[in-house]
């Protein structure tokens, strides 16, 4: 049997703790709540006290987890945004960012993450409330990504960076909206697979500079004599 080489050694992540799985299934039990009291009283139901009964926690346990309530109401946006980014950081390094993120999407294989951000975008079109919330969560998408871009290339230029992230987000923003007006409120896998390949040919989109939107030069006239 050979040794692992000393670049590989050591590198395996270690599996998860007893602590750490019940903090996880603590968390993620709290956003189920919020999200299923949204759904069935809409927004003004969702207190941070009726969300902890629901969950099976105490009103200190909630925020010891989520400092705001709509912090609560953005956890699955979070969750799917940390489970891209970490296919994203997968990437060949030497692959342009924007493939990368292509890439990232394309490779998005567990659906059920995409799944609860459809229906917050989706119920965001009907509350003004959820709307404003909704800005929140894409904001802090943007930052995320910037902080990935600028580990992925650091000394980049911050405001270069800036406006690379905000158009990668705006790009998402729009396949949503897409996807909204066509689904119905559709959440299928049929449906999201639709959703996922709307933010991928988005991105692509993007990535190619607009193809479809290069207008062909107008012939030239001849001068008569």
């Amino acid at each position: 049997m050979t040794s692992p080489s000393p670049d590989t050694a050591g590198t395996e992540a270690a599996p998860p703790s007893r602590r750490e799985i019940n903090k996880t299934a603590t968390r993620q039990a709290i956003v189920d709540a919020a999200l299923a009291l949204l759904r069935a009283e809409g927004l003004e139901a969702v207190t941070a006290d009726r969300v902890a009964e629901s969950a099976g926690v105490s009103r200190r346990t909630f925020f010891n987890y989520f400092s705001t309530l709509e912090s609560a109401l953005n956890g699955p946006t979070e969750a799917f945004v940390e489970h891209v980014l970490q296919i994203f950081e997968t990437q060949p390094r030497d692959l342009p960012i924007m493939s990368a993120a292509v890439n990232a999407l394309n490779a998005l294989a567990d659906r059920s993450l995409l799944a609860p951000v459809a229906e917050l975008v989706a119920a965001a079109h009907t509350s003004p409330q959820l709307d404003r919330l909704q800005l929140e969560s894409w904001n802090d998408c943007a930052a995320r990504l910037v902080d990935a871009i600028t580990s992925r290339l650091p000394g980049t230029d911050p405001l270069t960076v800036s406006v690379f992230a905000n158009s990668i987000i705006g790009a998402g923003r729009a396949a949503f909206e897409h996807w909204i007006q066509t689904a119905n409120g559709d959440l299928s896998d049929a449906s999201l697979a639709r959703l996922q390949d709307h933010l991928t040919t988005a991105l692509a989109q993007l990535r190619d500079g607009f193809p479809t939107l290069n207008v062909p030069a107008a012939p030239a006239t001849t001068r008569e004599a």
